[in-house]
């Protein structure tokens, strides 16, 4: 799974979830104050109108009362003032560029033709700027996330190994599962009262739905989770995944509902919206070398005398560099390397035949772990390398999977996580709800 929010889900939520609202009046009048800043009416009513029309795409014919369309829409506009505040408090930004680049992106996976994206909003009745604005909180929510919960998150290369040998170290199909889930937040310490309240409120929801009741009407009006407008989406799993104690989820068909589980943060209600099963990948042993490597460009638009004087620099530095330790030539990449690898020290990391241009493939594989190369020309410029370390891969062995088993573990942490670190916002929040009328 990626990333908490992906960008392959992001057409279809700014497609369900972005109107034209040029026209709309505005009201000026205070819905709520969170932590000094205002919320409108008019920003309330917006995202009201959201709901409404996400509840009409999922073939709601009877809506729920406007009062308490009116609580969720203050709630779902209070989480992302809080999500803000905390992106200005660790200097978080989006620049216009990475929106540029992420409307590109939905365009590449929805084979919309390049530059095409805002003609297909505009036929959609879907106002470009206000696309950009909320694509932008977007990205912006997504990386505060990572930042303020991903980032913090470890887990212990026992961990690792255990799924290894559990679900990866003999190759079978495996199935994989599509989640969504309804959240329903506890606070951080709740009262016997509270926790007795809020356990009533889940057995509810639980049994509505059991009963045939619509799992994306109740996640977009109950559910505390920051997927609930995408229907609760989590995305897919395979197992091992996912917190241990939603485990039951592996045992169900495509529509089954697990019972509710407890997490950290709250309870969780999982349905289980789809599955495919895949084959156990093979492949064959391979060599990786792990290198750094200082790179000089070498323009070439340069004339002769320019590029002389590069190649006798490159030259002076690979002397100096011969015999270097790895420590020592990571201190001189990140001094004089032009590569975008200079601020690692030169790191590549791991990498196979294959990966690199012939020139420099050649030179790195000839080298034992601890030497420095020559100066070695490729179209990227002149480089000398340094081999930090040289492994055989078996495509079954654990470190084979390493990071793609890190990733899974990360993955699964943060769907507890993400929702308790939410309602540690909300409880730290001073918050002062007005109304509107």
């Amino acid at each position: 799974m990626r990333s908490f929010f992906t960008m392959t889900s992001l057409l279809s939520l700014m497609f369900s979830s972005v109107i034209g609202t040029a026209h709309a009046e505005k009201i000026d009048a205070v819905a709520a104050v969170v932590n000094g800043v205002a919320i409108t009416c008019y920003q309330v009513n917006q995202e009201k109108e959201l709901l409404v029309q996400q509840l009409k795409g999922a073939g709601q014919g009877t809506l729920p009362s406007d009062a308490l369309l009116s609580e969720r829409a203050l709630d779902t506009r209070i989480t992302l003032l809080l999500q803000k505040q905390e992106a200005a408090k660790l200097g978080i930004t989006v620049k216009q560029e990475e929106i540029d680049n992420a409307m590109a992106d939905v365009e590449s996976r929805n084979k919309i033709p390049t530059g095409q994206l805002a003609e297909v909003l505009k036929a959609q009745g879907i106002n470009i700027e206000e696309y950009r604005e909320t694509l932008g909180e977007r990205l912006l929510t997504g990386k505060v996330i990572n930042a303020a919960v991903r980032s913090k998150l470890s887990i212990s290369e026992e961990a690792m190994r255990e799924y290894y040998r559990k679900f990866l170290k003999d190759p079978k199909p495996v199935r994989e599962i599509q989640l969504a889930q309804i959240f329903i937040a506890l606070p951080s310490t709740p009262t016997p009262a509270q926790f007795s309240k809020i356990s009533r409120k889940v057995e509810s929801i639980y049994e509505q739905l059991i009963n045939g009741a619509s799992f994306d009407k109740l996640s977009a009006l109950k559910s505390d989770a920051p997927d609930a407008k995408q229907g609760g989406s989590m995305g897919w799993f395979f197992p091992g995944g996912i917190a241990q104690q939603f485990n039951e989820v592996f045992t169900l068909p495509v529509g089954g509902i697990a019972k509710p589980a407890r997490s950290a943060g709250g309870f969780h209600i999982l349905k289980v919206t789809g599955e495919r099963m895949h084959e156990p990948e093979t492949g064959e042993s391979h060599d990786e070398i792990h290198a750094r490597h200082i790179l000089l460009s070498l323009p070439k638009s340069a004339d002769t005398a320019t590029r002389e004087k590069i190649r006798h620099r490159a030259a002076a530095i690979a002397r100096e560099m011969e015999g270097s330790s790895d420590e020592e030539f990571a201190t001189r990449a990140k001094d004089v390397s032009q590569g975008p690898s200079a601020k690692k020290g030169g790191d590549l990391g791991w990498f196979s035949k294959g990966q690199m241009v012939p020139e420099f493939e050649k030179a790195a594989f000839a080298l034992a772990p601890g030497e420095t190369s020559g100066v070695v020309e490729s179209t990227f410029g002149l480089h000398i390398i340094h081999v930090i370390a040289k492994r055989h891969i078996d495509p079954n062995a654990f470190e084979a999977h390493r990071d793609r088993i890190h990733e899974l573990l990360i993955n699964a942490e943060m769907q507890s996580q993400t929702p308790r670190w939410i309602g540690g916002l909300k409880a730290a929040a001073v918050i002062k709800q007005k109304g509107c009328n």
